[in-house]
């Protein structure tokens, strides 16, 4: 029996679906979930869909094409496994000729996307280059800093030729994109939800493709992905709080509806241009019947068809296999559908949303202050120091004095 997620690639020839997480992290995934299973029948019958869920030794049985990972991913990898990291770590401060956290922290956070990138690189090398991808984070602390953000770009996208260097959607982020794309350099550009973010990447991506081509580097491996973090942009409190304010009324179902408008209109606008990039659904979320909602997932349902890749968090492969019979079947053509009007209508009058949907609403100043750039970016933050603070207790583990944690 296929997966809902095989048939939402059945749908669209040219639909990817991705992990999002270290592919390292997916055995350890597999029997929790399997654990979970109510029965035996549903054990076995979510044994053979993970079976054939993510395969980089053998590239045409696997239904993952991509990986991608964050700083916060990185840092929950690392975490729920310390002791395989613990020794790792002690010998990286010990290699050094005059260690310090931060040095160590790049290292490691070095090492893990190596790992992960070498666990797909059989894919990337079978597909010559198409799949097996494995997209690494810059620093959020650079996000401002397009100087710190190239340099850091240019020592990931070292590491591995299967690694895209994913890079910020902010104005300076933009930059850097327009320079590793004049490079030859994959980029996945990510903490986006917003229109004019897109149009900012793709004339960053154009103007690198060109400056690349008229410098004669090599791009026939090169790819370029849009990160839409989907479920982000409706859990933006912006939209509830300018609803009531103006009187409106805001169902999950138009929140929904407001995500998918943003991905359909990038959608329209690759498609119509011809932009050499995809768009990547991020942050996924099935729906809760206790509000209202008819659908399992409507971010899956009103995208099938397109030219779309969908990075799954663990949690949401996991919601969506246990209720995979609440599915009927996709519609080939759903991308193509147009969100009904009166929803629209409603939308554009929130400020938040009539700045994200159309072009030419925000300038790439704004871009990193818009609402749910910054929740996300506080979370990313946050998982970031939690990552540091464990290498920092590995110097204090190794070392009878605190003065290391000052040579940072």
């Amino acid at each position: 029996m296929p997966s809902v997620l095989e048939e939402l690639q059945h749908a669209g020839k040219s639909a990817e679906i991705w992990w999002d997480s270290s592919p390292l992290d997916f055995p350890r995934w597999c029997d929790h979930h399997l654990a979970t299973a109510p029965d035996q029948d549903t054990r076995e019958r979510w044994q053979e869909q993970l079976n054939r869920f993510l395969c980089p030794a053998t590239p045409e049985r696997s239904l993952v094409r991509g990986i991608t990972t964050n700083p916060s991913l990185v840092a929950q990898s690392v975490l729920a496994s310390p002791e395989s990291w613990r020794n790792d770590i002690q010998e990286l401060i010990r290699y050094q000729l005059t260690p310090d956290v931060e040095s160590t922290f790049s290292l490691v956070y070095e090492e893990a996307l190596r790992r992960a990138a070498r666990e797909m690189l059989p894919m990337w090398e079978a597909s010559d280059g198409k799949f097996g991808w494995v997209s690494g984070q810059l620093d959020p602390r650079h996000m401002l800093n397009a100087d710190l953000m190239l340099e850091q770009a240019l020592r990931i996208a070292r590491i591995s030729p299967n690694l895209m260097v994913k890079v910020p959607g902010t104005k300076q982020g933009y930059e850097v994109v327009r320079q590793l794309v004049a490079r030859g350099i994959s980029i996945n550009s990510t903490l986006s939800y917003t229109v004019p973010q897109f149009a900012a990447c793709a004339e960053a991506v154009e103007s690198g493709l060109k400056r690349a081509h008229d410098q004669g580097i090599d791009t026939g491996r090169w790819r370029a992905v849009f990160t839409h973090m989907i479920g982000r942009f409706g859990a933006n409190n912006d939209l509830r709080y300018e609803a009531a304010i103006r009187e409106i009324e805001l169902s999950q179902t138009d929140l929904r509806w407001a995500e998918v408008a943003i991905l359909k209109r990038i959608h329209t606008l690759i498609q119509e241009n011809d932009h050499p990039i995809k768009p990547l659904l991020s942050s996924l979320e099935v729906d809760d019947p206790a509000q209202g909602s008819s659908t399992l997932s409507m971010h899956l349902e009103q995208s099938a068809g397109g030219a779309v890749a969908y990075t799954c968090k663990p949690q949401f492969i996991a919601d969506v296999m246990r209720r995979e019979h609440e599915l009927p079947s996709f519609d080939t053509r759903a991308i193509e559908q147009e969100v009904p009007a009166n929803v629209l209508e409603k939308l554009m009058w929130l400020p938040s949303f009539h700045r994200a949907y159309d072009p030419a609403g925000m300038h790439p100043e704004e871009f990193a202050h818009y609402g749910s750039f910054i929740s996300t970016y506080a979370e990313v933050m946050a998982n970031t120091r939690k990552l540091i603070d464990f290498v920092a207790h590995q110097f204090q583990t190794i070392t009878t004095s605190a003065q290391p944690l000052l040579l940072t």
